[in-house]
């Protein structure tokens, strides 16, 4: 078992080069921890010159994503009547406009150099945080929406989307794929009529049941026993 479990982790952490960049991302995009977070957890699995690798390549990444999502956003032409084109009015609009992109591509700087949320803020919630924070960090706070929408696992929707792995197992091997059709039938069907019950009210009404059962029985026992008297 040991063996399986170093394999399964060499898989996705023994190589750098293999590890998914969301997941960093995502640790990158929460204001608690940032890039110092991941710094400081790689430490623990790699050496220096790998850790300076992989955080390279985070920023690379990061820094890439942010183009990618700032190509979309242009200043806006504020001087659309042309009876209003003044030349000093013009170029103070110019000026404006420029000046506003040149702050908004240090997005990613000034978010990374901001001081950090409390990691012990308990009723902290980073895409309440996010939202607030959209006016600052606008483009930034298009990535986080979508990087942190993106589910940690797989196994919850392969789970969702195939009991076959619950219905056969080394005991079950020989079923024909017409009974097992049946059983993932008979198990969503029981699964549906369940749903809103709770587990106390389930477990009443079959004790209530039982206890039917037993006196219906305990009676025609009675009955059928012929009297000595």
């Amino acid at each position: 078992m040991v063996s399986n479990m170093k394999l399964k982790f060499d898989k996705y952490w023994g190589n750098p080069e293999n590890i998914n960049l969301v997941m960093f991302l995502a640790i990158v995009l929460d204001p608690r921890y940032k890039m110092g977070y991941v710094k400081f957890s790689l430490k623990f699995f790699y050496d220096a010159q790998t850790v300076t690798r992989v955080t390279l390549l985070i920023e690379q990444t990061l820094n890439r994503l942010y183009v990618v999502y700032g190509g979309g956003l242009k200043p806006k032409d504020n001087t659309s009547s042309s009876h209003q084109r003044r030349t000093f009015l013009s170029n103070f609009i110019k000026h404006q406009e420029e000046h506003s992109v040149l702050e908004s591509c240090n997005e990613v700087e000034k978010y990374l150099g901001d001081e950090n949320v409390s990691p012990l803020e308990p009723s902290f919630d980073i895409l309440l945080w996010w939202k607030v924070n959209s006016t600052k960090y606008n483009i930034l706070a298009m990535i986080a929406r979508d990087v942190l929408a993106v589910p940690v696992s797989s196994v919850a929707s392969e789970q969702a989307f195939s009991t076959g792995g619950r219905i056969l197992d080394p005991y079950r091997s020989s079923l024909n794929p017409k009974t097992v059709n049946y059983l993932i039938c008979t198990q969503s069907w029981l699964k549906g009529a369940n749903e809103g019950v709770s587990l106390e009210v389930a477990e009443e009404e079959e004790d209530a049941e039982l206890g039917k059962i037993s006196l219906r029985n305990t009676v025609e026992v009675k009955c059928m026993t012929p009297s000595l008297t």
